[in-house]
């Protein structure tokens, strides 16, 4: 899976509220993952060149200028996940379009969903009913957390979780190499 994870403090303050919202509601299925950004989906690499294709790909996406991103407030996907709404800066639009574009020739997966950055508090074991009570009682509340984004992550699952395996720092795209064209 490729990611954002926000800073230590601001995963705690996530935490806190997945952890909330798990023992009021009965809801555990995000307390198994991380708190992050999905930027492209979970695949499986089938062999160690596909490994070795896919990281070449994803250090050709990690040309990027830092940005700050931020969390703000609750919404929802129809009645079934629950999650802080991230604002779509263009530094994060950017980055997730790179990241598909160098992983697309790999043809990891089928179709890729529109992009729809947010961060999971609660889904999957969320019922109808516990997401109407759930939904009203965050429909008040305030959130806002920034961030700066210089790199992004690759989690791998290990050990029935998803662990940290490899962060890519953004490199100065005035030093990405350039594609020849016979009409420069």
């Amino acid at each position: 899976m490729v990611c954002l994870v926000p800073p230590v403090s601001i995963v705690e303050d996530i935490d806190e509220i997945r952890t909330y919202i798990s023992e009021k509601f009965k809801v555990y299925e995000s307390l198994k993952r991380p708190a992050h950004i999905t930027l492209y989906p979970p695949v499986k690499l089938s062999s160690q060149d596909a490994e070795k294709s896919f990281f070449k790909a994803l250090e050709d996406a990690a040309f990027g200028k830092p940005f700050i991103q931020v969390l703000r407030n609750f919404n929802s996907f129809h009645d079934k996940t629950f999650y802080l709404d991230v604002e779509q800066h263009e530094g994060l639009m950017n980055l997730e379009k790179q990241i598909t574009k160098a992983l697309q020739p790999l043809k990891l997966i089928e179709k890729k969903e529109k992009f729809n950055p947010h961060v999971t508090l609660a889904f999957r074991d969320v019922k109808p009913p516990v997401f109407q009570q759930l939904s009203a009682e965050f429909k008040d509340r305030k959130f806002k957390r920034e961030f700066p984004v210089s790199s992004f992550s690759v989690y791998k699952h290990q050990d029935k979780r998803w662990q940290p395996f490899k962060e890519f720092n953004f490199k100065d795209p005035a030093t990405k190499p350039k594609i020849p064209s016979l009409f420069d």
